[in-house]
């Protein structure tokens, strides 16, 4: 759960989920620095709710336009689609979970144990989905472009689909503490809060927690990405291909786009693990990295509305399929066949003209994999 989703009185141990470990106060050993997190609690109460609903409906309607279009235009015969698929999904069971977490911040929990539980898992489940979803993406463009093979190779798909079920696997297995550790407590003067309790081992599993997330949820998904696209970029530059300043610029914008939403956020979880490692420390710094931490947090939830649109719109196939689904919106008085008539720039017509235009990597992608069947073709006559 995000931080701050439960407002605990300073007399007790607050523990949250695997992706926002954040204490109001630290009571788990009797060594650690005791402070009073009241005007943080204020602070919380008011900028997080806000957010959050922010991040609701920015992300419900960037979601659910991504998934209209790819379910009704878009042919799901290439993997990078099958991703966005899965990413948009992700995203919008993501962003269900939010205004039950400022309706807690805000108030309290009021709406059960099992919806506690659900939601939290529902929330760890697809956050840590988003970010391996787009680093798939990133990998299927790697393969495209640097080892360009044929598009619907059996094998190949269902490389892809297993991958896709690993994800789905992994992020669960990632939320089982949620699954065990997650259940609403009473507090003394009778308000409900959800939350995972850990008992006596929650230090260990903060820094665990915490762990994971820098690895996980960050790291190895950033390093991924930099080897992949810069790979990727090697390619665009031996073979020049029409429209290689856009591909490049795209693939930079994508790695600088996850760095600036995920970067502060696990920096200020860094931080928090070594404040509770004793490593430096006072109420003053603790205080700032409770409000970092809030900002930032925030920050990187914004990942779930602006990460599907910018992959989305890295394909210059899936702008056209956008405005013949606009198209069809603005003229919705028109025949109903209309609504789901490919977009006339998909025809072959128009694959004449877009070496004229610039391309995308996922253009570049399947001219590779065309290449490679071509050349293949010469190699049996």
């Amino acid at each position: 759960m995000p931080t701050n989703t439960s407002a605990l009185p300073l007399t007790t141990v607050s523990s949250e989920n695997s992706s926002s470990i954040y204490d109001y106060d630290y009571l788990d050993d009797v060594n650690v620095l005791v402070c009073r997190k009241d005007e943080i609690l204020s602070f919380g109460r008011v900028f997080l709710p806000a957010i959050y609903s922010l991040i609701f409906v920015l992300g419900l309607a960037g979601n659910l336009l991504l998934l209209v279009v790819l379910l009704h235009y878009v042919p799901r015969k290439r993997m990078i689609e099958l991703y966005l698929l899965n990413l948009a999904v992700s995203n919008l069971l993501f962003v269900v979970t939010m205004p039950f977490w400022a309706i807690s911040v805000a108030w309290h929990w009021v709406f059960g144990s099992f919806l506690c539980k659900v939601v939290s898992v529902l929330y760890t489940i697809n956050f840590y989905c988003g970010i391996f979803f787009i680093t798939c993406m990133s990998l299927d463009k790697y393969l495209e472009i640097v080892h360009p093979q044929p598009l619907h190779r059996p094998q190949t798909r269902f490389r892809n689909l297993l991958l896709i079920a690993i994800v789905w696997t992994t992020a669960l297995a990632i939320s089982v503490p949620e699954i065990i550790f997650v259940q609403v407590h009473k507090t003394s003067d009778g308000v409900w809060h959800c939350y995972a309790d850990f008992g006596g081992h929650a230090t260990v599993w903060k820094l665990y927690l915490r762990f994971q997330q820098n690895l996980l949820g960050f790291l190895l998904p950033l390093l991924a990405m930099i080897f992949f696209y810069s790979r990727i970029g090697c390619v665009l530059v031996r073979l020049r291909p029409p429209g290689q300043g856009r591909a490049l610029r795209i693939a930079t914008a994508l790695v600088v786009a996850f760095f600036l939403l995920w970067f502060p956020y696990n920096l200020a979880l860094f931080l928090h693990s070594l404040l509770d490692l004793h490593v430096f420390g006072n109420c003053q710094i603790s205080h700032y990295l409770d409000y970092t931490l809030q900002v930032t947090e925030s920050l990187a939830f914004f990942h779930c509305c602006f990460t599907p649109i910018l992959y989305a719109f890295s394909s210059r196939r899936f702008r056209q399929y956008l405005k013949a689904f606009l198209a069809v919106v603005l003229r919705w008085h028109q025949e109903p066949g209309t609504t789901h008539a490919l977009p006339s720039s998909y025809s072959g017509s128009s694959r004449v003209t877009a070496q004229e235009d610039m391309v995308s990597m996922s253009d570049l992608g399947e001219r590779q994999a065309d290449d490679f069947l071509n050349k293949g073709d010469v190699g049996n006559s």
